[in-house]
This record gives structure tokens, C-alpha cells and sequence, in this order.
């Protein structure tokens, strides 16, 4: 299996002079839900219009965590997962991983082919639906933060990959660990027709973005 994956160790030195900031900017776990239920909503919007079915996309559970802490907190150490990996390059920039057990992946693929079971699902479909979801849905919860903090925030082209879930995330450990001191996961979960499928999306935030959107979020904490 293969787990490599072209990451972008670049600027490091610029991203961890900010990472003594107070922590007083820190991401509000409630600010996230919002962020991740419009995203969500909007997902759903674009997957429904493509293939003229009501998909429901909900977001049961997000959480915040040092990126280090991630394999053991979901415990999945040799499953076989697919994962599809985006970068923002900008200052307000972060990586995002989409990913999925093999199973839920093609039911996902099932899904948006309209095939009859994962059965008549193929390797270049299941990577084709992956990929057009991913733009969908990672788009989307960019588009809520974005609009969120009034920044534009534009993502690189997809890129793929099948291994364990431990040896994928490792890949990342490498540069999270000097760039970035919370990952926000939003658990994700997709409705259609009675089925349904699940995968989590990683955004690990560069320390600039992370403390615009605490920034930002401080006037309507204040006002809870």
C-alpha cells in the first residue's frame, strides 16, 4: 500500500514564530458547529441538485485535539482507509483531510452513481465520486468559513490515497507537529433514501487562521 502523499513542509519557521500567541485565541467548540452544519447544509444543497435526490448531510459530532493525539483517539490503527488530502497555501492558510473506512467510501460512491450496491462499484469510479465529493463537501465548510472571517480561502487539487489510518495520518504528524496545535474535526454523515455513510474531515488551521476565527467569533461568544 502506498502512503505517500505530497506535503508541503515549506514556511514552517514563519507559522511557529506565532505558536507562543496567548490562548486566550482559541476556537470555540459551539462557533465550529455552526461553521460545520452550514457547510454541511450547503454540501447537501449541491449533492441533491447533481443527482436529483435529497442527500441529507448532518455533522453529529466535532471536536477539537492536538493532531499527535488522533490515532488513538479513534482507534483505527490498521484499518484500511481512503483518504483524499487538500492544501490552502495562503497566510490563513491549513491542510484538510477527508477521510473514509473502505466500506463507507463505497457507499458514498454508491450513493452518487446511483449503482445498487458497492458490489458494482470499480476503483476509477469510486475515486471519481470521491474526488467530486470532496470539492463538494470540503468547499462548502470553506465557504462557511470563509464567509465567516470575510477571507477567501481557496483549496489545491485533490489528491488520494489508500493505506492504514495510522500510516496516513503519520504522514501528516511530520508537519502538524510544528505548524499546528489543534485539529478541528467535524464527524460527518450522510442520508439517502435510508442509507447511510460516514467520514470525518480534518482541518488543520495555520496558527493565523485559527486566531482569525477566535477573533472573530468573540463578539457573538460575548453576547451568549
Amino acid at each position: 500500500m502506498n502512503s505517500q502523499i505530497n506535503i508541503d513542509l515549506k514556511n514552517e519557521s514563519d507559522s511557529k514564530e506565532t505558536a507562543d500567541v496567548s490562548v486566550a485565541q482559541e476556537i470555540n467548540l459551539g462557533i465550529l458547529l455552526e461553521l460545520g452544519s452550514i457547510g454541511a447544509g450547503h454540501a447537501a444543497t449541491a449533492l441533491s441538485d447533481i443527482i436529483q435526490q435529497q442527500i441529507l448531510i448532518d455533522v453529529p459530532k466535532i471536536h477539537k485535539i492536538p493532531p499527535h493525539l488522533i490515532p488513538n483517539f479513534y482507534n483505527r490503527h490498521d484499518i484500511p482507509t481512503i483518504a483524499i488530502y487538500l492544501q490552502l497555501t495562503s497566510k490563513f492558510g491549513c491542510d484538510i483531510l477527508l477521510t473514509f473506512e473502505l466500506t463507507e467510501a463505497k457507499k458514498i460512491a454508491a450513493m452518487m452513481t446511483f449503482a445498487n450496491s458497492i458490489e458494482e462499484i470499480d476503483l476509477e469510479m469510486e475515486t471519481s465520486a470521491l474526488h467530486e465529493l470532496a470539492n463538494i463537501l470540503i468547499g462548502s465548510f470553506l465557504t462557511a468559513i470563509s464567509d465567516f472571517i470575510g477571507i477567501s480561502l481557496l483549496p489545491s487539487t485533490p489528491q488520494s490515497i489508500v493505506d492504514t489510518f495510522d500510516a496516513i495520518i503519520d504522514v501528516f504528524l511530520i508537519k502538524q507537529s510544528m505548524l499546528a496545535e489543534d485539529a478541528m474535526i467535524f464527524e460527518t454523515r450522510f442520508k439517502r433514501q435510508g442509507e447511510d455513510a460516514k467520514c470525518i474531515l480534518m482541518i488543520f488551521p495555520s496558527q493565523e487562521l485559527k486566531e482569525l476565527i477566535a477573533e472573530k467569533s468573540k463578539p457573538i461568544i460575548e453576547l451568549k
